[in-house]
């Protein structure tokens, strides 16, 4: 996609007066994995590379070269970037903070759906292993499934270790006016969201991928206050920003559980009743009944043993007060939860009646 021959006249223009061109020799490395991703780019002339480590070694996923968008995923949902960019050749591109892109996208509502159909386009790169553009870069066809995609993530065998295990659901994700396209980019970004809150943790998690959220667990090592902490401190920014960047059919509401308790691994996945109870937990209907009724962009529920052990006593994080009891009714469990909403909507204005005298 070129993105910038996608804009029009007014748009163009004033992307172009905030950004900033510079040249970067062969060689140069315009972004690399794992770095800050504190700006994107437009490519003026040239081309370069995009690659991902994998197993010690850079694998090519794509070459991008005038006119096309590159770092945009990075700068609007995640905190680092996902992929390193080298320059083929001379390369000359318009350079521009994420903080400027973001209130470049604000101004131009239009631009969302640029971005979106580039995203979902590049996504679909990636699950092919191979580029859509026909720019060869001598990639197997064999289909490539991308780091972020693979499920299970299994990076260690549980024997019945207490883990921290959480889970999220997308509230609506199979809502009639929703396609499949937004639904692919609703996977994404709420992958992404997740992976920036919990940080160096995710690389040590085991994952599952439920179609409308996940399944993460927590290795034992890792303490559950770290855990919720993270939960509390970045996710509810990182799903403030995915919604002010976003249209309506794209912008979510969140529900994530945490418990803790026995989890056990085997060549078929993950078990456990600490699974089955956090199930039980985003599925409480006092849970969906309060996000409703408040119109909250994100609602937490905890065990019981996760509120009185870690929430009670981290008053440097949150607020305990903010919890409130509620039991979970679901199938033949009945369980105490406790839950917490984050960014209610603001209530209607009240329309001031008329006094007749």
């Amino acid at each position: 996609m070129d993105f910038l021959n996608s804009l029009d006249t007014a748009e163009r223009l004033a992307f172009i007066s905030v950004a900033q061109e510079r040249t970067f020799l062969r060689g140069a490395r315009l972004m690399e994995e794992g770095a800050p991703a504190n700006y994107v780019i437009v490519i003026l002339s040239g081309w370069t590379q995009i690659t991902l480590q994998e197993n010690g070694r850079a694998r090519v996923i794509a070459e991008r070269g005038p006119g096309q968008l590159v770092g945009e995923r990075g700068a609007l949902r995640v905190n680092v970037r996902s992929a390193t960019v080298t320059a083929l050749g001379t390369v000359r591109a318009l350079v521009m903070s994420t903080e400027n892109f973001a209130s470049f996208v604000d101004a131009h509502p239009r631009v969302l759906d640029i971005i979106e159909g580039q995203i979902y386009s590049r996504l679909t790169e990636e699950l092919a292993g191979r580029p859509r553009d026909g720019f060869p870069v001598g990639l197997s066809l064999e289909p490539v499934r991308p780091a972020w995609l693979t499920a299970p993530q299994r990076l260690r065998t549980l024997a019945g270790e207490n883990c921290t295990v959480l889970r999220t659901d997308v509230v609506g994700f199979g809502a009639l006016e929703r396609n499949d396209h937004d639904r692919r980019i609703i996977r994404l970004s709420s992958r992404d969201m997740m992976r920036a809150c919990l940080g160096h943790v995710w690389d040590e998690c085991t994952i599952e991928d439920r179609g409308d959220g996940l399944l993460i667990v927590v290795p034992p090592h890792i303490p559950t206050a770290a855990v919720i902490a993270l939960l509390h401190q970045k996710l509810p920014g990182e799903l403030r920003q995915h919604n002010r960047t976003y249209g309506e059919s794209v912008r979510i509401r969140l529900r994530v559980a945490a418990n803790v308790g026995p989890v056990t691994s085997d060549e078929l996945g993950i078990s456990g009743e600490a699974i089955i109870r956090t199930a039980r937990l985003i599925d409480a209907p006092a849970l969906k009944e309060a996000m409703d009724a408040a119109g909250a962009a994100l609602g937490i529920i905890t065990s019981e043993f996760v509120y009185e052990t870690v929430i009670r006593h981290a008053a440097e994080w949150v607020n305990a007060d903010e919890y409130a009891m509620v039991e979970v009714n679901v199938k033949e469990s009945r369980i105490p939860g406790w839950l917490r909403l984050i960014d209610p909507a603001p209530p209607e204005p009240r329309t001031p009646q008329t006094t007749h005298c």
